[in-house]
């Protein structure tokens, strides 16, 4: 079995988005003081490659956990748009559409591979002057009644709020962020996502991955 693994090695360097607590992890048992080791950790539920659930921005939307791996585990068509994915622009509906291998059909995750985790996650830039998609790109997921969005960059421009965000949480729609070693993926693949259960997780660190040959 060959899995391409598209998530994130969490640590204390791990990007975070801005306002949020950084990653901390620590001893509660020592291999020296006893014969096995155990841990604790407090991180921010966006930590890492993590998915959002609609109760991040909907006050009635579903957690994290009542949402059934079946509405993860879904087939992907992804849009390469790493030629035209620059600092701080916008990428548009057009774009995306003209890089898709077919129309979004329903039930699917929209992969917009913009290059940008691969390149910058662990640094300043990464929640700083990312790629942002356009407001057309979150209600082109809605309208063909897709499961969500999959991105390995922040969805919104950071100086004007969370347009995309409220759009597809507000639709029951998830956002699965931060995505990295995307190098090598098709056009179309069935992506996992396995969330931490967190009953009332807003949101939660994802275990997300390929299987190339299945």
């Amino acid at each position: 079995m060959e899995i391409q693994d598209l998530s994130i090695r969490v640590d204390e360097e791990t990007s975070v988005p801005p306002k949020l607590p950084t990653f901390r992890q620590g001893r509660v048992v020592r291999h020296e003081e006893s014969n096995y080791e155990s841990d604790f950790m407090a991180a921010t539920t966006h930590i890492g490659t993590h998915m959002d659930a609609p109760y991040h921005f909907d006050p009635d939307g579903r957690k994290i956990g009542d949402i059934e791996l079946e509405e993860t585990i879904r087939h992907t068509k992804r849009a390469d748009v790493r030629d035209v994915a620059e600092p701080n622009t916008e990428i548009t509906l057009e774009q995306v559409k003209d890089r898709l291998p077919a129309p979004l059909e329903a039930g699917e995750f929209l992969f917009v591979h913009t290059g940008w985790s691969d390149e910058h996650e662990g640094t300043q830039e990464f929640y700083g002057e990312n790629p942002y998609y356009s407001e057309g790109i979150a209600e082109y997921v809605v309208e063909q009644d897709a499961r969500g969005l999959i991105t390995d960059a922040a969805i919104d421009p950071g100086d004007e709020g969370y347009r995309n965000h409220y759009t597809l949480l507000e639709a029951d729609k998830v956002i699965v962020e931060n995505v990295v070693n995307c190098d090598g993926l098709p056009d179309e693949f069935r992506t996992y996502v396995i969330p931490m259960r967190l009953a009332n997780g807003d949101g939660a660190p994802a275990r997300v991955f390929v299987i190339r040959d299945e």
